[in-house]
């Protein structure tokens, strides 16, 4: 009965430390590997428990479909912007903007 604990007790320890290893981690892709490790040590806990069906859930969910998501969502927010050369010449035009003095409005320079 002792073992038993001592398993419970360590599962139990694992999974709060990929749990504060979620909240801490700044990498979202490692936030998202701790999640599943989450996932995987509450599926082992379910199984000595004697809940193989919830296990068999949790694997599913918190594991493997949860974590998928997360990472196809991350990779769809960093998808890669197209090269915008009108933008670079509107900043720098803003850039030469900035170094001269202000003008009132509605007051234009000959020229322009």
């Amino acid at each position: 009965m002792t073992g038993f604990w001592v398993l419970d007790y360590l599962i139990l320890a694992v999974v709060l430390a990929a749990a504060v290893l979620v909240v801490r981690l700044r990498n979202l892709n490692g936030a998202v590997m701790a999640l599943s490790a989450v996932g995987t040590m509450l599926s082992l806990l379910f199984v000595v428990l004697g809940a193989p069906d919830v296990a068999h859930s949790e694997v599913v969910v918190g594991a493997i479909a949860l974590p998928v998501l997360y990472l196809v969502a991350i990779g769809k927010i960093r998808a890669a912007i197209p090269h915008q050369p009108e933008l670079e010449e509107q900043q720098a035009q803003d850039g030469e903007a900035g170094d001269r003095e202000p003008q009132e409005a509605g007051h234009r320079e000959p020229g322009r």
